[in-house]
Formats: C-alpha cells, structure tokens, sequence
C-alpha cells in the first residue's frame, strides 16, 4: 500500500496558523516612516511579499517555523518549555533575519529589528516562533519594495 501524502502550498500553511498575505501587507505599512500609506504602495509590497514566497529558501524557513511552532506549543520537545517566550531562546530571531537577509541582504536585517521589536499587526499575535519568522519575511520585502 503505498504511502499517501498531502501537499500543500506556502498560502494554504500560513493560512493554518492564521496568517494571510493581506495582514502581512497591513503590518509592513503600520511602521512606515516618511511615506505615504497609499494604494499603490500596498499593490507592491503585496506583490514583493507573493514573490518573496516563491523563494525556496523562504519558503522552506517559514515551513520551519511553522512546524517547530506547533511542536513547542503542544510540547512535543522534552525539557523545553517557551510558553513565556524566554529570553535565551534566540534561534527565531535567527530565522527572521535569515528570511530577512534572503529576500533584501544585510539592509533587511536592519528592518527587521524594527517589525521585531514593535510587532505590528498580525506579527504581535504570534508565537514565539512565527513572529520573528513573518517579521523576517515582512522586514525583507519592505527592505526590497523600497530598494527600487
């Protein structure tokens, strides 16, 4: 009997831990400084965000993350409990700017300091984990919408 296997795209697992593209737009702009919050802008950080997640890289770092969320969340780990989000638990600020660095370079991990420590949006609603990896990917895209 041969062994089924579901696939899935990166849309429909950010969906499942209630994540969508449109927050990740709103929570990029929420920290705009020096710019106008306009149509056209939200156009294109939306469009760098979907092309950002055609990234293999990304993508396969935010399925990390995603995964090892719901393993520390149900406490799947022996000896390691983060329901407090401690201090010494660094390796998802490590995966932000990773994501951060793979879409935009060194300028992204800048930025991502920012969507870090302000969590705007949907960010701040997150877990220990996906905070930092949907910052990464935030932080990355807004860094590269305003390279061009």
């Amino acid at each position: 009997m041969e062994d089924e296997q579901m696939s899935y795209t990166i849309y429909e697992l950010m969906s499942e831990v209630g994540v969508e593209v449109s927050q990740l737009v709103d929570a990029g702009l929420e920290l705009l400084a020096g710019v106008e919050r306009t149509r056209k802008l939200e156009i294109v950080l939306e469009e760098q965000i979907r092309k950002s997640l055609e990234d293999i890289n990304v993508v396969v770092l935010i399925v990390a993350g995603i995964r090892v969320e719901e393993d520390l969340q149900k406490h799947r780990i022996m000896g390691i409990n983060v329901d407090d989000d401690p201090a010494y638990l660094y390796s998802d600020e490590v995966m932000g700017m990773a994501i951060a660095n793979q879409i935009a370079g060194t300028k992204a991990i800048f930025n991502f300091k920012r969507y870090d420590e302000e969590k705007p949006g949907i960010i701040g609603t997150l877990g220990p984990m996906l905070d930092d990896v949907f910052a990464g990917l935030v932080a990355g895209s807004m860094s590269k919408v305003f390279e061009e």
